[in-house]
């Protein structure tokens, strides 16, 4: 059942603030993250429990957003422990949410095995033909709120150092994940051969 509320509170929040302008941090992205955390849990053989957990905690992970840019994370976890105290869940169970939450903070710091799903499960795309969809979408978001404006070639280069600077921290994602990631550096050098 708080599973339900969770995603019916994220789903309004994410389709009703200035989280809809997003072109890339918006309802579609959770949908996407909440869908890699059971993917993930399945495959990783997570209880019930503790995938109860990094559901919500995916769900509410960007609602910050509709706060602020810089530092949503934080208002993330303010609106999730909020809203999880009046469904009555208890204290240490919004702390483990909010830890998870924390952990997707760039650069990615997760301390526990939940925070490491939440953030494979987040950046899960750099893994996939995503990559290439969801780079333009987060150029369109950056250049929209962030002002920030640059030249293809410094995108791509930007883009190949952020992948591969990025470590994936499940067992499944180091072993697995990051075998698409490769390709998908493999791609960006190749594209960057014709600048």
């Amino acid at each position: 059942m708080i599973v339900k509320n969770v995603a019916d509170y994220c789903t309004d929040l994410l389709t009703n603030s200035t989280c809809k302008e997003l072109p890339f941090h918006n309802l579609e992205h959770t949908k996407e993250v909440v869908q890699n955390v059971k993917f993930l849990c399945e495959v990783m053989d997570v209880n019930q429990e503790d995938t109860e957990l990094l559901i919500i905690a995916a769900w509410f992970h960007d609602t910050g957003f509709s706060v602020t840019y810089n530092g949503h994370e934080d208002e993330s976890k303010l609106i999730a422990s909020k809203f999880l105290k009046k469904q009555k869940i208890d204290n240490d169970f919004i702390d483990k949410v909010c830890d998870c939450i924390n952990a997707t903070k760039m650069p990615q710091n997760p301390t526990n095995l939940l925070a490491e799903v939440l953030c494979d499960a987040d950046i899960f795309h750099i893994s996939n033909s995503h990559f290439f969809y969801r780079k333009l979408l987060l150029r369109k978001e950056w250049e929209m709120f962030c002002d920030y404006q640059v030249s293809d070639l410094e995108w791509h280069k930007l883009n190949l150092d952020f992948i591969k600077n990025h470590h994936f921290r499940t067992v499944f994602g180091k072993e697995i994940l990051s075998k698409g990631k490769q390709e998908n550096i493999f791609k960006v050098e190749q594209i960057l051969e014709y600048y």
